[in-house]
């Protein structure tokens, strides 16, 4: 119980020394959480070699607000095969944002896995 006291005054100090010398604290919010960014496996100890098989449609089902924007489902690789990752609603981070959908680029030694982005 007396160190929580302790680490308290101290954490108290610490704040009250940096109001004292007219610092600012600038808390800068988290980044919205955006959902089938990309897969699991992004750095992946192997390359796939072969294409991933063509992007099916998912059934995007009622959007839950005008704020956001059905982002399509990709194929993750696991280290020997692709699997289906199924899309999602995303909300949109900003006003007149659109997302660049994510993909598998082909590289001279394989495909390399480029995340979607907002632009």
């Amino acid at each position: 119980m007396t160190r929580k006291i302790g680490s308290l005054v101290v954490l108290i100090a610490g704040a009250m020394v940096f109001a004292a010398c007219g610092s600012k604290v600038v808390v800068t919010p988290a980044p919205t959480p955006m959902v089938a960014t990309a897969p699991s496996s992004a750095v992946v100890a192997t390359v796939p070699t072969v294409p991933a098989p063509p992007t099916t449609t998912d059934a995007a089902g009622v959007s839950p607000g005008s704020s956001y924007v059905w982002v399509q489902g990709y194929y993750n690789w696991d280290g020997s095969q692709y699997h289906w990752v199924p899309g999602s609603w995303v909300q949109v981070p900003n006003p007149g944002a659109a997302w660049v959908p994510a993909h598998w680029q082909p590289t001279n030694g394989g495909y390399v896995w480029v995340a979607g982005t907002w632009r």
